[in-house]
């Protein structure tokens, strides 16, 4: 089978879509390699290629033409790729697929992470939502199967776009290996390199209104004087982090609140398990990675209740309210003074997470692949 790929950002993305990407990819060409996979992609830049593991092609616009409207190869001008190679399958791996497709014999399938655009407009400038808009409404149209990340996001593609059920296949994304790994511990190194606290409570996500990181901060600050630990926020920047470096000052709490830009890859698990508690208030997710990420590192989770992050964080992960400290801070205190608590968390969530896997991950795809092509 030759499978094609939108590796556009497996390519060149370094956040969630790219990470989710690369995990299919590698995990594929790992347990599959029986099949053919070309990468489509405007460009490439080397760290993403080389951290790819396989055997694999990747194809990049030809002209100097191509190469100067990028945008529209990928929604037009790759189909007479996909037809020179001799494609049997195509994945858009982020909402989108090409335009004008159907000449062509090939399976087209996509995976559709959210519809964060139309529910949480205010991240996105006008134009970008009007293309996310036509692109993804366009792909759950006409291709032949989608996948989504999350029952929330099936829910959402069957309400607002009129999707059939039966065309959806639900599956939930795996996480980096490193995450999967059984390690004897964490790596000491890691906490002078970042300059990381000996004990902290931790959130990782960009900082955009949605991520809700000034709620976490309000909860802290209420339970500040009856714990050890201190509160560490990891994520690019945004829109919201000058807002929340502000909170943190008026608070006085900037020796016990520590912001952290750049944390690479390799160290981000060690990360995650040196801290005591990861807290995930976010006011809406396609699906919620940190948390199986906190789940496979052994830390407890606290997130919000309802939606696609109950499903990533499992039946014993503890559930509030994103937009009340006072329910976020009680649930804190509960977490890190209860023991026997905490080591169920941890015990039942790496059982939930191991549920997640990229084996498990790549093997549920090809099926959906397989489906296609009858």
């Amino acid at each position: 089978m030759k499978i094609g790929f939108d590796a556009k950002r497996a390519l060149n993305n370094s956040t969630g879509l790219g990470n989710h990407a690369r995990i299919l990819l590698i995990a594929m060409m790992r347990d599959f390699p029986e099949n053919d996979y070309l990468l489509f992609s405007p460009k490439a830049k080397d760290e993403f290629f080389h951290q790819l593991q396989g055997d694999f092609k990747i194809i990049l616009p030809e002209t100097k033409l191509q190469q100067s409207f990028h945008s529209l190869w990928r929604s037009f001008g790759i189909n007479t790729h996909l037809a020179g190679n001799k494609v049997d399958l195509y994945h858009g791996l982020s909402n989108e697929i090409p335009f004008e497709h159907r000449a062509s014999d090939i399976g087209f399938v996509v995976t559709i992470h959210d519809l964060i655009f139309l529910k949480h407009t205010e991240q996105y400038p006008f134009v970008d939502r009007q293309i996310y808009k036509l692109k993804t409404k366009y792909a759950a149209k006409q291709a032949d199967k989608i996948i989504a990340v999350s029952q929330e996001t099936k829910h959402d593609l069957i309400e607002m776009y009129g999707v059939k059920e039966e065309k959806i296949v639900v599956i939930y994304p795996s996480v980096d290996a490193a995450f999967q790994s059984e390690v004897r511990g964490p790596k000491s190194g890691v906490l002078q390199k970042y300059n990381l606290p000996s004990k902290y409570i931790l959130n990782v996500g960009s900082f955009f209104p949605r991520k809700n990181q000034r709620t976490i901060v309000e909860a802290f600050d209420l339970v500040k004087h009856k714990i050890e630990e201190d509160l560490v926020l990891i994520g690019s920047n945004g829109t919201t982090r000058k807002e929340i470096e502000t909170l943190i000052e008026k608070k006085n709490l900037s020796q016990r609140v520590k912001i952290i830009s750049g944390v690479s890859n390799e160290d981000l698990p060690d990360v995650y398990r040196l801290a005591s508690l990861f807290v995930f208030p976010s006011l809406y997710e396609g699906f919620g990675a940190p948390v199986v990420e906190a789940l496979f590192s052994k830390v407890p989770v606290i997130a919000t209740k309802g939606g696609a992050i109950e499903e990533a964080g499992g039946k014993h992960s503890l559930y509030v309210n994103p937009n009340s400290a006072e329910e976020i801070a009680d649930a804190m205190i509960r977490v890190l003074t209860d023991e026997k608590l905490k080591e169920r968390m941890i015990e039942i969530g790496l059982t939930h997470a191991q549920t997640m896997t990229d084996t498990v991950f790549a093997k549920k795809t090809m099926n959906v692949y397989r489906e296609v092509l009858g």
